[in-house]
Parts: structure tokens; sequence; C-alpha cells
């Protein structure tokens, strides 16, 4: 799965952001904007591809504009207690609409074996600055993925190593999109971008929701106008 991918032999031309780069070929066209930010028809329920630019290419990583996840968030983010919720992340920075905000960063592993590992975590264990106990949280996100030959599903497991990605909360009416981007390999990163623009002190959020989940019994505290109630859940 980790078979390296062709880079382009774009060089110092700037055509990366152009059909004449072959990472936005495989893309099926720009994935970014030439400010960096998400490329609107991304945000449809069909996502296309994203093969950003690498190190196997030969265009100048300073000024390519395909490429996003090997850069450094510029925003300021913050883990903090939400009370009712257990803890949190805000921003301290204003975001604009199709920005990135950061990678959700984990363990790559099989649906099967996600599901193993949910049904060892404490069940309802809160999440608190007391209480980061890996055995009793659940950090596990799915990556389903639909393809004209069929779909695969994996999960992505921040509950042993991952990054402060991992304190996003679910809401019903979230201010941030997650898209599947891969960068030089096949391996399926998570990025996660503003589908809105975001004040600074807002909290962060995305829907845990996939095309799968159903609704659990855990009750949602989102707190959003069309909230669902209820957590959703992957039952695959």
């Amino acid at each position: 799965m980790d078979d390296r991918f062709m880079g382009c032999d774009c060089g110092d031309t700037g055509s990366c952001s152009s059909s004449d780069c072959l990472c936005v070929r495989l893309s099926l066209g720009v994935s970014y904007t030439p400010s960096g930010k998400l490329a609107t028809s991304l945000t449809s329920p069909h996502q296309k591809p994203v093969l950003e630019c690498h190190s196997e290419c030969s265009c100048m990583s300073s000024i390519c504009t395909n490429r996003v996840l090997s850069r450094k968030t510029k925003h300021n983010l913050q883990v903090f207690d939400t009370g009712n919720r257990g803890l949190g992340l805000m921003t301290k920075t204003d975001i604009c609409k199709g920005e990135f905000v950061c990678e959700y960063l984990g363990e790559l592993i099989s649906a099967d074996a996600a599901k193993a590992r949910l049904e060892s975590t404490t069940p309802d264990a809160p999440q608190t600055a007391g209480n980061t106990s890996s055995s009793s949280m659940n950090y596990l996100i799915t990556v389903n993925e639909y393809f004209t030959s069929g779909s695969s599903r994996w999960c992505i497991d921040a509950r042993r190593f991952g990054n402060i990605a991992r304190f996003i909360n679910h809401s019903c009416q979230p201010n941030l999109v997650s898209l599947v981007c891969r960068a030089g390999c096949d391996v399926p990163r998570v990025a996660l971008f503003a589908c809105r623009d975001i004040a600074a002190g807002e909290e962060l959020s995305f829907s845990y929701a996939s095309p799968d989940s159903v609704l659990s019994t855990k009750p949602c505290l989102c707190g959003a106008k069309d909230c669902k109630l209820f957590l959703p859940f992957d039952v695959t």
C-alpha cells in the first residue's frame, strides 16, 4: 500500500496549478486555489481524488500550489475544556473558508482491527483534562472511498499516537470538512479544511458520520440547530 507514485516534472515553471502537472491530472483537476485554499468543487458529496505533489516531483516546494499537507498549519489551535463534552479544540486565529486547518494523524488500520479496538474501550468514560486515558477514549474515524471498480474502507486510530486533531469534537453542523488526500504514495490521509469562515475563539468540529453510519444511543451535545440528538456510529 506504500508504493511510491511517479512525480511531476514541472520544475520551477509553476505549472502545478494546471493540467500540465501530472499530479493535477491524476487528481482529475486542480485541488487548491493559488492561495492554497480548497477548490470549491471539492465540497461536493462526490469527492474527486486529491493527489498532492511530493518528494518525487521536480517542482519547487516553496512555490508549488499543489502542496498543502506537507506544510504546517498557520493557525494557532488550542485544546480547551468544553465542560459537558470534555476536551475540545478551538482556533485562536480567524480561519477563512477553504483553508487547511490540520491533518487527522493516527495509525491506519483495517475495519476489523478497528472493531476489535472499539470493543476493548471503556464505554462512556468522560474525556476531561484529568482523564485522557487511551484505554477509555475512542479516537477512531472511518475512511470510506468509492471507485467505479468498488470501494475501500480503512480506519485511522489516534488513540495510541496522533496529534491535536484527535480533540476535535463532532457536530451535526460542523465548521470543518474532512477530505481524503494522498501525497507520494497510496496511503490515505485525512485533511481537515474550513467549510465556512471561522472566527478566533470558535470551537472546531467535523462530522463523525459516514455513509454507513446510524445513530447510536449516546446523546449528541453539539448544540447545533439541526442536531440529530444522538452521535453517529458506524455499524460495520
